[in-house]
């Protein structure tokens, strides 16, 4: 999910895509401007507006990229990892990528806000979380030894998912947020909801 690497190694549209979410992090999404966000990129604004017709098409890429990267994590973990192992991995995940990834979850977290009042941001967040929950309801009925998710999978998958985002949010405002109390009151509730018949 990290967005940040070497500038050199990153394509211009790479680049500027780490610069949002880096301006984003940092000044908010309503001060990320254009301008701005070029600047942190060095590059101009006509370069980013030949890449992005729009800054809101730009963050949507950042959190498109992003969520291909979650992805494919979610589905390496599944691969490398034997089932009864895969819900403490869910969880331990979260820990580090709260730890590794704190810009790029306050532009998720910004662009879900705005989403509230803007029905096209709304359908895209719509979408990707779908595309998480249903990554991690594979995982949780895999876990349970089923080979394809069931409702109570997904239902669990978005659950948690809320959950996160939820203690995502005050851990993020709060710097006092007991966030492995929470964790481990989240892990408790998932393994309870997954063992029950």
């Amino acid at each position: 999910m990290k967005t940040t690497a070497p500038a050199a190694a990153l394509s211009t549209r790479d680049r500027l895509v780490a610069a949002a979410v880096r301006v984003v992090a940092r000044d908010g999404l309503e001060a990320a401007s254009v301008k701005t966000i070029a600047a942190e990129a060095d590059v101009t604004p006509g370069l980013l507006h030949y890449h992005f017709p729009s800054k809101e098409a730009l963050l949507e890429a950042a959190l498109r990229q992003a969520l291909e990267g979650y992805l494919a994590a979610v589905r390496a973990r599944r691969d490398a990892l034997p089932p009864t192992r895969l819900l403490d991995a869910v969880f331990e995940d979260a820990r580090a990528a709260i730890a590794a990834d704190g810009e790029f979850f306050r532009l998720r977290l910004a662009f879900a806000a705005k989403a509230l009042a803007d029905p096209a941001l709304a359908a895209v967040m719509r979408d990707l979380n779908a595309a998480a929950i249903e990554e991690n309801a594979r995982s949780f009925a895999l876990a349970r030894g089923a080979k394809r998710p069931a409702a109570r999978d997904r239902a669990l998958a978005a659950t948690l998912k809320a959950a996160f985002d939820g203690v995502l949010l005050a851990a993020l405002v709060t710097p006092d947020f007991p966030l492995e109390a929470a964790a481990d009151i989240l892990r408790t509730g998932a393994r309870a909801w997954q063992d029950r018949p």
